[in-house]
This record gives C-alpha cells, structure tokens and sequence, in this order.
C-alpha cells in the first residue's frame, strides 16, 4: 500500500504487506522487510551524511516488522564504511528520529522522539533510547541498554545497564527491562555483582574483568557483558552522576 504522493525508486525493494505514507521518499539501494511501516514525510535510504561521500551504489536493509515514524530519516551505507546501513526486525522510530551511515540496530530496538545515532554506531537488540538522546560516531550500546531522554554518548554503553547525561554516565543495570525480557533472577543478581565489582571496584580494568570472568564463568548474560566491555574501542562509559 503506496500512498500516491511518496516517492518510491523503482529500485527499492519492498516486502510484501510494506504501508507507505503520503509524501514519504524511498530511495534507491533500500530493502524494507516484510510488514514494515513508512510515515508520512519519513526519508528512507538517504545519501550519508557526509562532506564527500555520497554513498553511491551503498544500501540500507530494513528487517520486516519495522515502524518508521514522521521525519524519521534512516541513511545508506557509505564508501569510507561497510557500504551498508542494516536494521534488525521489529525495530520502533518515533517520529524525528535518525540513524546514520554504517549504522548496524538490531532487533526490538526503540528509538524514541528526536533520538540519534551517528554514523558507524552499533546497538544491540531490544535497547532503548530516550527522546532527544544522541550517539557519537563509532560508539556501540549494548542489549537490553537504556539511554536517558537527552542523553549524549560519547563511550559505549555495556548490555544491560542505563545511561544518562551529558558526556552520559553509568547508573546502574536496568532492571525492570531485565525482568520484562524474562532473564532469570539469578542472572539479574550475578549481572549487579559484576557492574558492582567492575565498575565500583578499586583496580585496573583488565584486573577486574579477569576476576568476573573468573567468578561467574558459565552464566552468559554476565559473559556477554564482560565480553562487551573487554571489546570497547572508544572505551566503555564511567559509573556515577556528574
């Protein structure tokens, strides 16, 4: 269903059951999954946002189930990147919000109002961000994360935990959406010793990623996050309010 004033490229690919709103723009290189959802005014598989490339011959692939809201504005890949932006299935854009070139989402992820991912960002599925919140280039967030409305990442953020503030901080797991996703208590339990022992621990990093590692080898949701962590290039953002 095409509403007969958006702009749709004879070399997009649409799923079957795609909604296209009125004045909504598909451009060229994009793949929508099955079911998916275009607003009105929604620009969908836009040049990069960058001062030379633009992204000629990149795509965007959209999972099916997506929800892509008023003025969302969702960008290909780029050439100085991968060549490709790629969204997960069942992923939520409220209105205004941004993903930029050579970004990866994965599925479950909610993007609220005004909410922006800078080029080359990795989230995880079923991470949240808060309206207004903003992401670095490069800067990855992890499952299950939550970012607090206007919110600026400049470090990454682990799985499981909530971010919020300028040059935003750690403040502890999110809990309510650990429990909502059905991860076991004792998990949720191990997961706040380990945030605890990692990050408010006196010690280097590596020291005390090697004791959780130790510690609570075999429960993989604390072994994704020391994963995680251990991975950061731009570094891991710091616990405590500023």
């Amino acid at each position: 269903m095409i509403h007969p004033t958006a702009v749709v490229d004879s070399a997009a690919i649409l799923g079957k059951g795609v909604i296209v709103g009125p004045l909504a723009v598909i451009d060229a290189g994009v793949t929508l999954g099955d079911g998916c959802e275009v607003h009105s005014f929604a620009r969908v598989g836009g040049p990069p946002g960058h001062v030379k490339d633009k992204g000629e011959g990149c795509t965007l692939e959209v999972g099916p189930r997506c929800v892509i809201r008023e003025h969302v504005t969702l960008h290909r890949g780029s050439k100085v990147g991968t060549g490709k932006t790629v969204i997960g299935s069942d992923v939520y854009f409220m209105t205004g919000s941004h993903v930029g070139h050579d970004c990866r989402v994965g599925n479950g992820v909610i993007m609220t109002n005004g909410a922006v991912l800078g080029g080359h960002s990795e989230v995880e599925d079923f991470a949240i961000f808060g309206g207004l919140s903003a992401s670095h280039q490069f800067c990855r967030v992890g499952t299950m994360a939550m970012i607090g409305g206007a919110a600026i990442l400049v470090q990454d953020v682990p799985p499981f935990c909530m971010a919020a503030g300028n040059r935003a901080r750690l403040v502890g797991l999110n809990e309510i959406g650990l429990e909502r996703r059905g991860v076991p208590e004792a998990s949720i339990k191990a997961l706040r010793k380990a945030y605890r022992l990692i990050f408010r621990t006196s010690g280097t990093r590596a020291t005390l990623l090697e004791r959780a590692k130790n510690e609570f080898a075999g429960i993989k949701e604390v072994e994704h996050f020391i994963d995680f962590i251990a991975k950061s290039k731009r570094g891991v953002a710091r616990h405590g309010r500023d």
